[in-house]
């Protein structure tokens, strides 16, 4: 769902640290609460200062728009984001207080959508990424009643929540999910909580055992944890969408710093409908052959299993970051 921009200053309300490496910012602005869609993300400016320069991009990991869920007048219009410190930037911010104003700039880009005639919808999330799926399962467990959208998702299981993580310091997320009834089955690669392994062997384990008959998938996290996951939806035939945090400049187009690889439309058409050896084959004109001493036709059918897609540069802050995994080109 595409929304306008705006530019507007938040106030700092809560900073707290969720994790080994994680924080959680709640913050009032309610000009970007009130359009604010799951999925979708800010442009954060970390200090009034010129040093750090760009902004920062933060995903969504709480939506309350004025008027919602939460009745109280000073709690109207808030959103939160949920960030990891990996540089210089994320650990100036570790540095923010209650009470301050940063400038901020959204909803910027894409978020998710519902896959019409899907019985249940599995979200599946890694590290920081399980935050951005918690207003999307929020959305669906409430649109599951209210939003015609939703209509088919009525099953008491309609909405399974995989995560995963590194250790037990770094899952993110479990107290939010239990709110919304929903019970997440959790795996950690060292095995200090839940499952040993990945949320990916989750997902396996969950398609293979309970069945994939009208199933979608969406999904956040590190990159080849999406990729694991694509896979596994080509392999069970599912729609899936993931959620790409891609490091940006502007969140407007401009830089090209999100540019992802994408197939180009009509290959994707043609992966999806052509027959298996019309997709393979392609016309060659090779000078060399054309009245050349073979007598060779100038066409000829040759089939190419090795040529790669036709594919382009998709900027992930505008038809993203929410994308159909089947379009990303995963490398």
């Amino acid at each position: 769902m595409k929304t306008t921009a705006k530019e507007a200053k938040a106030r700092i309300l809560r900073h707290q640290r969720i994790g080994a490496d994680s924080f959680r910012l709640r913050l009032r602005c309610p000009e970007i609460a009130r359009l604010a869609q799951p999925g979708q993300f800010i442009m954060l400016r970390v200090s009034e200062q010129s040093d750090p320069f760009l902004r920062r991009p933060f995903s969504f990991s709480r939506v309350f728009p004025p008027g919602g869920k939460m009745k109280r007048t000073e709690e109207d219009g808030i959103l939160e984001i949920c960030y990891k410190v990996v540089g210089r930037g994320t650990s100036l911010m570790t540095k923010l207080q209650e009470g301050q104003q940063l400038h901020v700039l959204g909803p910027l880009g894409n978020g998710f959508w519902a896959a019409q005639g899907r019985k249940q919808a599995i979200l599946i999330g890694g590290g920081i990424g399980i935050a951005p799926l918690i207003p999307w399962a929020e959305k669906l467990q409430r649109g599951r009643a209210q939003d015609r959208t939703f209509r088919n998702l009525n099953e008491p299981s309609a909405v399974v929540v995989l995560i995963g993580g590194e250790s037990r310091d770094k899952i993110l997320g479990v107290k939010e999910f239990k709110k919304l009834d929903l019970e997440p089955q959790i795996s950690t690669e060292d095995g200090s909580l839940g499952v040993p392994g990945m949320a990916t062997d989750l997902l396996e384990r969950e398609l293979m055992t309970r069945g994939h008959v009208s199933v979608a998938l969406y999904a956040c996290g590190p990159m080849p944890m999406l990729a694991k996951v694509a896979q596994i939806a080509d392999q069970f035939d599912l729609p899936c969408q993931v959620l790409l945090e891609a490091r940006m400049a502007c969140g407007m187009g401009a830089c090209l710093g999100c540019a992802v690889k994408v197939r180009e439309e009509d290959s994707l058409k043609n992966s999806q409908h052509a027959p298996p050896d019309a997709a393979e084959e392609r016309i060659l004109c090779t000078s060399a052959f054309a009245g050349g001493e073979t007598g060779a036709s100038s066409e000829s059918f040759v089939q190419d299993v090795s040529q790669p897609p036709a594919f382009r540069y998709a900027r992930a802050c505008k038809e993203g970051p929410v994308f159909e995994s089947r379009e990303i080109i995963w490398e």
